[in-house]
C-alpha cells in the first residue's frame, strides 16, 4: 500500500512537471519610479516591457501606468490609476482605468496579510472582457531577512470577467446553437513568488515568477470559456496559460520633509 502511494505521488509530481515546462514562459521587466508626495500619499510610475520568449524573445507587449495611493489608515488604503497599453495581445496588454481599496493586517506578530479590491474599466481594444473585478491577496514576512536585505512574497489574484465580446453556446448532447452570451465569471488566476532586495535606500530590485491559469470556475455552462465549437472543433475563447520570469527596478524618491529625527 505504501508503495502505491509513493508511486502515485511520484506520477502526480512528474504530470505536474510536464504540465509546467510545456505552459509557455514570457519575460516581463519593469523599471517604476515611486514618489512619496506626502506622509501618506505616494505616485507611481512605471514602464513594463514584456517578450515572449517561446518565440525567440519576440516583443509581446509594451505598458506604462500611473498609479496615485492614499494611505488612510495603517491598515485601510485606496489607489486609482491609468494604464496605457501597447501592441495589444492575450497576455495582458490593453490600456484599462483601476481602482483599488486595500486592508492590511498581522498575522501571528512576524506576517503581514494583504487583501484588496480592484475595479478595471478597459478600452474597447480589449475584446475578451470590457470590466474586471480582481481580489489580490499576498503574505509577507513583517521584517527583511539579514540576508541581502530580502523581503520574500507570495501573492495570488483572482480575475472575474465582466462583459466584452458575446460566445456562441452550443447543446452538450445535440450540438445545436443555443445562446449567445459573453463569458462573464471568474476565469482567471495568477499566481506570484517575488524576492525583493533593497540594494541602497533608494533602490530596490526584484525578481519573480509568475503563473497565469485560465479556467471557469464556478461558471454555468452558457458563461464559460474555451467552448469547442462541434462543426469543426475549434476552441473559442481558448484559455491562456503561461509562465513568467520577471525583473522590476523600483527608485523611491520623498518629496516631503519627515518631522522624524
Amino acid at each position: 500500500m505504501k508503495r502505491k502511494i509513493v508511486l502515485l505521488l511520484a506520477a502526480r509530481l512528474l504530470f505536474s512537471t510536464v504540465l509546467f515546462a510545456q505552459t509557455p514562459w514570457k519575460n516581463w521587466n519593469t523599471a517604476q519610479l515611486n514618489l512619496s508626495l506626502t506622509r501618506k500619499m505616494d505616485l507611481r510610475i512605471s514602464h513594463l516591457r514584456a517578450f515572449d520568449l517561446a518565440n525567440g524573445f519576440q516583443k509581446d507587449f509594451n505598458q506604462s501606468s500611473l498609479h496615485l495611493g492614499y494611505e488612510l489608515t495603517r491598515k485601510w488604503s485606496i489607489s486609482a490609476g491609468y494604464v496605457l497599453g501597447g501592441n495589444n495581445t492575450l497576455s495582458d496588454g490593453s490600456s484599462r482605468v483601476t481602482a483599488r481599496v486595500g486592508y492590511k493586517m498581522k498575522l501571528a506578530k512576524v506576517l503581514n496579510w494583504s487583501n484588496s479590491i480592484q475595479g478595471e474599466l478597459h478600452a474597447a481594444a480589449e475584446t475578451r472582457y470590457r470590466n474586471r473585478v480582481v481580489w489580490n491577496t499576498r503574505l509577507a514576512p513583517r521584517k527583511r531577512l539579514d540576508f541581502l536585505n530580502l523581503m520574500p512574497s507570495a501573492s495570488y489574484s483572482l480575475f472575474y470577467n465582466i462583459g466584452g465580446n458575446s460566445i456562441q453556446y452550443y447543446d452538450q448532447k445535440t450540438g445545436a446553437p443555443t445562446v449567445r452570451k459573453s463569458p462573464d465569471g471568474f476565469h482567471r488566476g495568477r499566481l506570484m513568488l517575488n524576492l525583493n532586495s533593497k540594494i541602497t535606500k533608494q533602490l530596490s530590485v526584484s525578481l519573480y515568477y509568475m503563473g497565469q491559469r485560465e479556467f471557469n470556475l464556478f461558471t454555468p455552462e452558457d458563461r464559460k470559456m474555451n467552448i469547442v465549437k462541434p462543426a469543426t472543433g475549434r476552441i473559442v475563447r481558448a484559455f491562456d496559460d503561461f509562465n513568467v520570469a520577471g525583473l522590476t527596478l523600483t527608485y523611491d524618491i520623498n518629496l516631503y520633509h519627515s518631522n522624524k529625527k
